[in-house]
């Protein structure tokens, strides 16, 4: 089995400088001159059913200086046999992750948060922590010809002398993503924090239904007009849409007052954001001329629920000090070295602050937040308090007030840095991409690449948000795949006027409910560690249902060239004969225990959606009109199913003649290969399959 090994130790001050620990029979020391140090690195490790988990562990001091902001302590891992390939999922800004692949482990990128090592069969994966005080992450390391990276501590403030952290839990084992959630559950446990799992976590039922959000429909002209218009066209177009986010733009702000008329993305609109400061908790007087509540109410009579955005900072660049809002909560803002006066990072007066901000929504009928510009805390209280103490005081406010208001409804945003991902001890849902980008065929693979990945880390902790989208988009059928499988919202930006029903059917029932796996869709095994827009195979995404499960399969090729690869019931940890079906061709295959489904994908555009279910004489696929099409059916017993509605029900089974008997009548099958099909009306709720 795969070890790891601290092999050197440095440590950094606050005037730049960085010095070598010498290792001692005692630990680490370092003297000289006027500055003395000393470390001490614990590596606890234990077997487990699934191979070894374990926890690094740092303690150290300096005389003579204090801590650097950004390299406290620095360790160099090594491992004790070369990696065939790393996948890193590292912060690449301060509110979003991605990930890299490499076999070198210098070139694992500065910020990673999560590492995933492959040594033949086995994996390795190396999960930094955030404690009270500090955080930990790895980058490449130089390590004389052998394999290593540097852990590396900081706490974001350089007055400290002491750093006392769970710097990492890792595991290692032969199944990866066991290895992600054991190390999820070791470091929270070991932490002991508050914060949870996803699996102790409830999803919100809201969420289980088609939503809508502003933003990219409306933007910076969000308006109660505007609003009240894209309601009456999901009316007039029977689009089962159940919820609504009223997104940024809506508030009054001093950038905001007035808006000129040639403001767009190419000419300056999100530096017009992002310098604008909170002035009010009211809606913007002119967008908004009868105020917030006038407009959510008439919302509600169309049957929707509303959130409202808010970003952790009150607003972009905090509170307007000139503002009354400013005179009256003054006691609970600070201003910080960056010149914004924001909520102070302490979790009595943060509370406060959003128990203000949400008292407010709430009494205008807000029924869920979605909070963003999470990430904003490593930036704005730099120098101000350590990192993880900010981050624990202003999660745990926002949680607390979410909680009080909106029994916990929220999309986290922006909010993918560790210091956040650890220290949230309620809300299920976060956000795991940056921001879609409508008609921009180059975003996809940035996209899929970024959720995918970011789920097998972040979904520990949380359902993953895949973010918004369009159903008139060039790349709507692919983004609306991807929302079906991903385990978490589903919910569209589309502007006034342009929004398909027909996309929005094979994702949800009548009534909005939508087909909804129940956890974050990652990458399939053979994916894992290999960057598939150079591999040449097919780019596989997965999920799974009470039986069997689905796999969206892409051609994420860096040249657009063919790719190929194959499908199985092992890419969902199945095993025994199973039914394949693919989606969009209506073909499918009966594949014995082991068999593979040869796939070649031409081009980006050319993409498909295969599901698969355990074959035993046949094999129920559900509603075939709906891309989670066995989500649709339940029960099973002496051959009889529930359905929530009719639709297209279908089987696999040998050749032959069936059909259904249902509380709406009996339906001959129709065989297409060996899928044998009937159409059900929508009132039909049970079924039962007869071989004739």
């Amino acid at each position: 089995m795969n070890t790891i090994e601290i092999t050197r130790a440095a440590f950094a001050l606050a005037d730049g400088s960085v010095h070598e620990f010498t290792r001692t029979d005692d630990g680490w020391e370092y003297a000289s001159g006027d500055i003395s140090a000393k470390l001490t690195v614990t590596v606890d490790e234990h077997t487990t059913d699934f191979g070894a988990l374990g926890a690094i562990r740092v303690s150290a001091s300096v005389d003579g200086g204090s801590f650097s902001a950004d390299n406290a302590i620095i360790l160099t891992v090594s491992e004790n046999a070369p990696s065939d390939g790393y996948m890193a999922n590292y912060q690449s800004c301060p509110h979003w992750c991605r990930p890299a692949f490499t076999t070198d482990s210098a070139k694992i990128p500065n910020k990673t948060q999560a590492l995933l090592s492959r040594y033949g069969d086995e994996y390795g994966f190396i999960l930094p922590v955030v404690d009270e005080i500090y955080k930990t992450a790895l980058r490449g390391g130089d390590v004389s010809g052998r394999s290593g990276m540097e852990l590396y501590s900081f706490a974001n403030v350089s007055n400290l002398s002491e750093c006392e952290t769970l710097a990492a839990v890792y595991a290692i084992g032969n199944e990866p993503y066991k290895l992600a959630s054991e190390c999820a559950k070791y470091a929270l446990e070991l932490l002991n924090n508050g914060a949870a799992t996803r699996n102790e976590r409830r999803y919100p039922e809201i969420f289980e239904y088609l939503g809508w959000c502003s933003w990219d429909a409306l933007e910076i002209r969000v308006s109660t007009e505007g609003l009240l218009e894209k309601c009456r066209e999901f009316k007039e177009k029977n689009i089962p849409v159940k919820w609504a986010i009223i997104d940024d733009m809506w508030a009054e702000c001093d950038n905001l007052r007035d808006i000129p008329d040639d403001l767009t993305r190419e000419t300056g609109m999100f530096k017009v954001m992002h310098s604008s400061k909170l002035r009010s908790f009211e809606a913007d007087p002119k967008r908004f001329p009868l105020g917030l509540r006038d407009c959510i109410a008439k919302i509600h009579e169309y049957g929707l629920k509303v959130g409202m955005w808010h970003p952790t900072s009150g607003y972009w660049s905090g509170i307007d000090p000139t503002s009354q809002l400013a005179d009256e909560l003054r006691e609970l803002l600070i201003e910080t070295p960056n010149g914004r006066l924001l909520p102070k990072p302490e979790l009595e007066t943060a509370y406060l602050f959003y128990n203000a901000f949400h008292d407010f929504l709430k009494s205008c009928g807000a029924d869920f937040v979605k909070i963003d510009n999470q990430g904003f805390i490593a930036d704005n209280y730099r120098e101000v308090l350590p990192l993880g103490k900010a981050a624990r005081a202003l999660q745990r406010a926002i949680c607390s007030s979410v909680g009080a208001h909106f029994d916990n409804d929220i999309i986290n945003c922006m909010g993918m840095a560790s210091e956040n991902m650890f220290n949230r001890p309620s809300g299920a849902v976060s956000r795991c991409s940056g921001d879609f980008l409508p008609e921009n065929r180059e975003w996809f693979i940035r996209h899929i690449l970024a959720c995918s990945y970011n789920s097998l880390v972040q979904g520990q902790f949380y359902w993953s948000d895949w973010d918004m989208w369009w159903t008139d988009d060039e790349q709507a059928k692919k983004n609306s795949v991807l929302r079906a499988i991903s385990g978490g919202p589903i919910y569209v930006s589309d502007k006034i006027g342009r929004s398909r029903p027909e996309v929005f059917e094979p994702l949800c029932y009548s009534d909005g409910r939508i087909l909804r796996c129940e956890s974050p869709a990652t990458p399939t095994l053979d994916c894992l560690t290999v960057n598939p827009e150079k591999s040449g195979r097919i780019f596989k995404v997965k999920n799974l249902y009470d039986k069997g499960g689905v796999i969206a399969a892409f051609n994420l090729d860096a040249g657009n060239q063919p790719v190929s690869g194959s499908i199985c019931a092992a890419d969902l940890g199945l095993c025994g004969e199973v039914a394949v079906y693919e989606h969009f061709s209506g073909e499918a295959w009966i594949l014995a225990d082991g068999d593979r489904l040869d796939v070649t994908l031409s081009d980006h555009d050319d993409f498909r959606l295969y599901t698969i279910v355990p074959f035993d004489k046949i094999a129920v696929l559900g509603l075939i009109d709906k891309f989670n099409s066995p989500l649709a059916v339940s029960g099973g017993f002496d051959d009889v199913y529930s359905l929530c509605e009719g639709g297209e029900f279908a089987i696999v089974a040998p050749e032959g003649e069936y059909k259904l008997q249902t509380d709406t009548g009996d339906y001959e099958l129709m065989r297409n290969g060996c899928v044998y099909s009937a159409t059900l009306p929508l009132e039909t709720r049970a079924v039962k399959i007869v071989r004739i």
